[in-house]
C-alpha cells in the first residue's frame, strides 16, 4: 500500500517538472501537487487502516437454536431496559458510515468478547458515548435486553458526542458475566442470570448497528 502511494507521488513530481517549461505558475502548480499528494496519502492510510481493523465477525453463520421462552425477573420493582432504537431497523455489521465487528461468534460464560467500531466514511463523525449499547438475548418475544434497573427512575443517558476521525476505532472488552455486560457508568442489574442462547450487541447512537454471538453456559 505504501509503495503505491510513493509511485503516485513520484508521478505527480514528474508532472510538475514537465510543466515548469510552460507558462503556468510554478508556485501554484507545486501547491496543487502537494495538496493532491496529501489527499492521496490520507485516503490510502484510511483504506489500509480500515482493511486491517475490519477483521472479525458480524454474526454466526448458523441459524440460532430455539429462542429462550421468556425473560422473567423475580426482583421486585424491576424494569427491563427498553430498546433505544426503532425495532426492526437495526442493520447487521455495517451502515453507510460505520462498521461493527466481534472477534468470535461462540463464547463460553466468563469469556471476554472484543468488539470494535470503525468509522468507514471519509469524514469525521460525531458519535455518542461508548456505553450507549444494549446486550440482548433472542427470546420467543424477540430481542430483549438482559439488563434493567430497580426503582422508579427512568432510563436516562447524557446527551454528549464524541468525534471519530476516518478509520478511528472504538473498542469494548466485555466479560460475558452478569457484572461484565454492565458499563461502569450505569447501575444496571442483569435479571435473570445469563443463560445459553443467541445474543446481540447493539450500539444504538446515531444509526444503530449490531453484531451477534452464541453463549454457552
Amino acid at each position: 500500500m505504501r509503495r503505491r502511494h510513493y509511485l503516485l507521488a513520484t508521478s505527480s513530481v514528474f508532472g510538475f517538472a514537465g510543466c515548469s517549461s510552460t507558462s503556468s505558475d510554478p508556485t501554484e502548480t507545486a501547491a496543487k501537487t502537494e495538496t493532491e499528494n496529501t489527499e492521496q496519502q490520507t485516503a490510502g492510510n484510511t483504506e489500509e487502516m480500515t482493511e486491517r481493523q475490519l477483521s472479525g465477525h458480524i454474526r454466526p453463520a448458523e441459524s440460532p437454536e430455539s429462542p429462550v421462552k421468556e425473560l422473567s425477573c423475580e426482583k421486585g420493582n424491576f424494569t427491563r431496559h427498553p430498546p433505544m432504537y426503532d425495532e426492526g431497523s437495526v442493520p447487521w455489521g455495517d451502515t453507510g458510515y460505520v462498521s461493527l465487528r466481534i472477534d468470535g461468534t461462540a463464547f463460553e460464560y466468563g469469556d471476554t468478547a472484543q468488539i470494535t467500531l470503525t468509522n468507514t466514511s471519509d469524514s469525521t463523525l460525531t458519535l455518542g458515548l461508548k456505553y450507549l449499547y444494549q446486550i440482548e438475548l433472542l427470546t420467543e418475544d424477540g430481542w430483549q435486553d438482559v439488563r434493567g434497573q430497580t426503582g422508579d427512575d427512568e432510563f436516562q443517558y447524557v446527551d454528549m458526542g464524541t468525534e471519530a476521525a476516518p478509520g478511528q476505532v472504538f473498542e469494548w472488552s466485555l466479560r460475558l458475566t452478569e457484572e461484565g455486560v454492565v458499563p461502569d457508568e450505569k447501575d444496571f442489574t442483569v435479571c435473570p442470570e445469563l443463560v445459553s442462547g443467541r445474543y446481540r450487541f447493539v450500539y444504538w447512537t446515531v444509526t444503530p448497528v449490531a453484531v451477534a454471538f452464541d453463549l454457552q453456559k
